[in-house]
């Protein structure tokens, strides 16, 4: 099938078949090692219009990323212009982000640092307002850029986020944080666990399908 990717097999001690399809558009196929060469393919084509749509999707993303790069960045949900001159640091000016000529050598760094800079202020102002609303207290707060989760809550309740977040709109970065502070209460994903998250995001269906079907955009820069 010429209009997906190429799969890579991995084969284990799973009972199971399935499917997973990766940022970078490669499919990836999760099979018992018993399992013979031909139903492994006829499981792939039986699921071909499910891998054909995620495929177009991360397709599209990549092609809306190199349309922007150099021109715009994502910030909050909207497209920000990005404007290079004779400027001291990065900042943001009604939906312009002024930046120094003399970093452009270093543009994706220097975007990375701002963005980390954004992500730590607006998360953490988040997560103090929203734990103070969900009566719960936190232990800490840190941040990474794991493709595998946007957030998560240890067993000692302390908080990490990925800090890609802040490109995302403002209820969507809430929707993680309410996540997050819920998991404080309830370390499960149960009919309480999501009536919780409601109570304080009632949008949150819809802020958790922008972020999978949008994610990808954001590990584009």
């Amino acid at each position: 099938m010429k209009d997906i990717p190429n799969p890579r097999i991995i084969r284990s001690k799973r009972r199971s078949l399935a499917l997973q399809m990766l940022p970078n558009a490669e499919l990836v196929v999760k099979v018992p090692y018993w399992m013979p060469d031909g139903d492994i393919q006829r499981f792939i084509e039986v699921n071909h219009a499910w891998i054909k749509k995620k495929f177009d999707k991360i397709q599209q993303a990549k092609q809306l990323s190199d349309k922007l790069t150099g021109e715009k960045i994502l910030y909050l949900g909207q497209l920000v212009a990005i404007q290079a001159g004779n400027y001291s640091t990065i900042a943001l000016e009604k939906n312009v982000l002024l930046f120094p000529e003399a970093l452009q050598f270093r543009q994706k760094k220097e975007l990375n640092t701002w963005y980390i800079q954004q992500a730590k202020t607006l998360i953490t102002r988040q997560v103090t307002y929203f734990a103070k609303e969900m009566s719960v207290v936190h232990k800490s707060i840190s941040f990474s850029d794991t493709k595998s989760r946007w957030g998560s809550c240890s067993h000692d309740n302390h908080l990490q986020f990925n800090w890609r977040l802040v490109m995302s709109p403002l209820l969507v970065v809430n929707y993680v944080i309410i996540h997050e502070l819920a998991h404080i209460d309830e370390k499960n994903h149960s009919m309480d666990f999501w009536r919780r998250v409601g109570k304080y995001n009632p949008s949150y269906r819809q802020n958790r399908k922008w972020l999978k079907e949008h994610g990808n955009i954001l590990f584009s820069n």
